[in-house]
């Protein structure tokens, strides 16, 4: 009962502090909540903790802590931006958004549809507003508690043009997907981190860790390009998609396939992460070894 309630509170902070971030100036915004960020990284040793295991590989020993505190800030930015999404209007996204390699959303739509794999970086919300008013768009999301906040991001990503398809217990998320596929759609999924315990394990910046297989699954069902993507944020307010070419899909649908091919996809996430590795959003345990 007490987590119950605790978990609705923090619902209702959440919901509260999304309507002030659209009231203040954004310039405000975005300072109020970069301040955020960099307390919790002061406040919360265990989350801080976590950020530098997470970084230690990628960037060594002499950038980890300028990199850590940049973590925090960039994280904390990242919901201002999200909160403040729906109130740009479409030029302004577009005024603000510049993208590299556009061709590989493009080839794969003309295909018939295709998979473009994210991952926890910048700001992928920005992302998903920018390629759901070209292409048809359907997207995979996390359930968050409580049920409150988690409706309310289903209620603005739609808003944003995207179809919501939720990660859910007993439902089958890859069925849907294929569906959307077969219907020409494009489909995204951040697919970095292993949500349901059933991942697949591979290889990134010397660590093991574990990724979903639902990139590659859908790849090998179905024929469609994987196209890893990642949308970086900028100090102005601006974002900087960069899409890669598809990943080279490997012969044969058994699990050996699946583990090759998202292997392939970790090394392409690998050389994202590089370019900004402070815009890494990922603030729990994540390498398994």
């Amino acid at each position: 009962m007490i987590t119950r309630l605790r978990l609705q509170l923090e619902g209702l902070g959440w919901l509260l502090a999304w309507r002030i971030t659209r009231l203040l100036p954004e310039r405000w915004a975005y300072r109020a909540f970069e301040r955020l960020g960099a307390r919790s990284m002061r406040r919360n040793a265990k989350r801080r903790a976590a950020v530098e295991t997470l970084l230690a590989p990628v960037v060594g020993e002499d950038r980890l802590r300028a990199t850590v505190e940049d973590a925090f800030r960039w994280y904390g930015r990242y919901w201002a931006e999200t909160f403040r999404m729906a109130d740009l209007t479409d030029e302004q996204l577009d005024a603000r958004f510049k993208i590299e390699g556009r061709e590989n959303i493009e080839n794969g739509y003309r295909a018939g549809g295709g998979v473009l794999a994210t991952l926890h970086v910048g700001n992928w919300d920005a992302g998903g507003r920018w390629v759901a008013k070209r292409w048809p768009l359907a997207v995979v999301v996390e359930v968050l508690r409580p049920r409150m906040l988690f409706d309310r991001f289903v209620e603005h990503r739609r808003a944003l043009g995207m179809t919501i398809i939720p990660l859910e217990r007993d439902s089958d998320p890859t069925a849907r997907c294929i569906e959307q596929l077969k219907e020409g759609k494009m489909i995204a999924l951040v697919a970095d981190r292993d949500l349901s315990g059933s991942g697949v394990e591979v290889s990134m910046f010397g660590r093991k860790t574990k990724m979903p297989p639902g990139p590659a699954v859908l790849g090998l069902r179905t024929g469609a390009d994987v196209i890893p993507a990642a949308i970086f944020q900028r100090d102005d307010g601006s974002w900087l998609a960069r899409v890669f070419p598809p990943v080279e899909r490997p012969e044969g649908t058994g699990p050996e396939a699946v583990q090759l091919y998202t292997q392939r996809l970790a090394e392409k996430f690998e050389e994202l992460i590089r370019a900004e590795p402070a815009q890494w959003h990922v603030f729990n345990r994540y390498w398994i070894d």
